[in-house]
This record gives structure tokens, C-alpha cells and sequence, in this order.
């Protein structure tokens, strides 16, 4: 059996292609590929794969990762070549890795995801700065989820204010990613009071590459 690591990236219309569609979509494009998929057991056979981290609909990334289970080895690039060739508009593989059987889950590992929002209207460079320092010279930041109480603050690990070409401005922030918290993006643009026009994922980290 050998397990093997996709990173791929979702553009447009696939940024509104729901998780659990991403997954068939992923199944698909591996049947579709002839890869010799390995399955669960039971009355109900699945293919193993694991997706790293639900992104939500209307995010685009660069950054995404699937693990997939194949019953036999095959050679890496032949497999990415055939991937690419049955992918929808939207979904690109270009990266794949082999990693051991063992390893944990993806989920299990990740601890933050990074994002660069584009914000939306007129937003200053220096407006942005002053919320962003107002941002992180907060203590806590109280919120509400489902119901629960949980702490903003705790979930930023990173904020700042990029300046682009043409004078233009976007955040970069790096938000906790892990089983038990999640931070979410829109999250923050709200508690700065800041709308968000584009939002796009550029990286995810690993308990074994948290930098």
C-alpha cells in the first residue's frame, strides 16, 4: 500500500464547490485518473482519502491537501500528469509527495492557516494599521459560535497589513487551525470592522513545520 499527499490549489467557480462535493470530486478525478485506490471496509467500501482542513465556500487557495490511500505503488509524476488532465476548471494538483503509512491525520496535525483578504472600498493603509494594532493589543476578544462563548484573540496568531503594487492594501493573517479551535477569517474582518472582497488561502501548517 502507499499513501501519497496532493497539494492543490481552488480558483474560481471550484471556490464554491462545498467540501464534502470536493471529495467526490477528488474521487472522481482519481478513478477518472486510474489510480488503484484503496477502500475502507465494511458494508459500504470508501476510498481512503482525508481532505487537511474544510475551506469555506467563496475562499479560493493555493494551498489545499488530500492524502490518498493506493493499493499498489505507482510512479509520482505519472500520476499527477493524469490527475491534471481529468481535473474541473477551477481544481489544479501540483505538488505530490509519498509519506508514511503511519503518520497521523492531516486534521490531526494542523495547526494554523494563513490568508490574504483584499478588503473591500476605500481602506487606508494607516486605517488598517491602527485596527490592526487595535486588534492585537486586546487581551480577549469575546465571541459567540453556535451557541458557546470563545475567545477571538486567543485564535490570532499572526495580523498585518500588506502594501501591493499600486499602493494597494491587503491583511495577512495566520489563524489557529486546530481540532479544537478554529479561527476563521471573516471573524476578524468583523471585529475590525472591515468588509472583505476577496479572500484566499496561501499556506496551512503542520505540527511538523509550524513555521
Amino acid at each position: 500500500m502507499q499513501r501519497l499527499r496532493i497539494t492543490f490549489a481552488k480558483r474560481g467557480a471550484a471556490r464554491y464547490i462545498g467540501n464534502l462535493d470536493l471529495h467526490r470530486a477528488w474521487e472522481r478525478m482519481l478513478r477518472r485518473a486510474n489510480a488503484p485506490l484503496a477502500y475502507s471496509q465494511g458494508f459500504h467500501p470508501m476510498p481512503k482519502m482525508q481532505l487537511a482542513s474544510a475551506l469555506p465556500l467563496g475562499i479560493t487557495s493555493q494551498a489545499e491537501v488530500v492524502d490518498i490511500w493506493l493499493r499498489e505503488t505507482v510512479r509520482l509524476n505519472d500520476l499527477l500528469t493524469a490527475v491534471a488532465d481529468v481535473a474541473p476548471p477551477g481544481i489544479e494538483a501540483f505538488d505530490i509527495t509519498a509519506v508514511e503509512l503511519g503518520e497521523g491525520s492531516l486534521q490531526s496535525r494542523l495547526r494554523a492557516a494563513e490568508y490574504l483578504v483584499e478588503p473591500d472600498g476605500y481602506c487606508p493603509e494607516k486605517m488598517l494599521m491602527q485596527s490592526v494594532k487595535g486588534i492585537l493589543g486586546r487581551a480577549t476578544i469575546m465571541r459567540k459560535r453556535r451557541g458557546k462563548d470563545y475567545d477571538l484573540r486567543a485564535l490570532i496568531d499572526a495580523l498585518a497589513v500588506e502594501v501591493g503594487k499600486n499602493d494597494t492594501v491587503a491583511l495577512r493573517m495566520r489563524l489557529a487551525a486546530r481540532p479544537e479551535a478554529t479561527g476563521r477569517p471573516e471573524e476578524v474582518l468583523a471585529a475590525m470592522g472591515v468588509s472583505g472582497r476577496h479572500v484566499h488561502r496561501t499556506a496551512l501548517f503542520f505540527v511538523d513545520n509550524p513555521d
